[in-house]
């Protein structure tokens, strides 16, 4: 699938989202493989096999969180092959209350960063978006 295509997709999940609270619905797509080889060239962070999926339920948190922000779910897919850096980190899930790994991508734009927090549920080889903020 292009970056053209999955930048359509993701916009449409978007405005769908935003127009219908109720709605279940989510875009998985596979990680570049100059995101897979960066990973591992520069942090030694194991991303072969894994997809990245973003769900409705995500994207109107970072829209209540983080509003306008939220257009940035568009290009998420280009953030993650030119990303400038990844972290390891951890959140606090809300519900249970555990630790959860998570890694962080930083996307370098001219005059801000992009950060995007994704849920690592190894089992799965699935990233989920979690949030998504601009710093600076």
């Amino acid at each position: 699938m292009s970056f053209e295509d999955i930048e359509t997709h993701l916009c449409g999940l978007v405005e769908r989202s935003l127009q219908d609270r109720m709605l279940k619905e989510e875009f998985i797509f596979q990680i570049s493989s100059k995101t897979i080889e960066s990973a591992w060239r520069y942090y030694f962070i194991n991303l072969k096999k894994y997809r990245f999926r973003v769900h409705s339920d995500d994207i109107r948190h970072i829209y209540n969180q983080h509003h306008e922000e939220v257009y940035h779910i568009c290009k998420v897919h280009y953030y993650l092959e030119k990303f400038k850096s990844i972290e390891k980190t951890t959140t606090r899930d809300a519900q249970t209350g555990k630790m959860i790994p998570c890694l962080t991508f930083t996307k370098q734009l001219k005059d801000k960063r992009v950060k995007i927090v994704k849920l690592n549920l190894s089992r799965k080889k699935l990233l989920s978006l979690k949030t998504l903020y601009e710093i600076g």
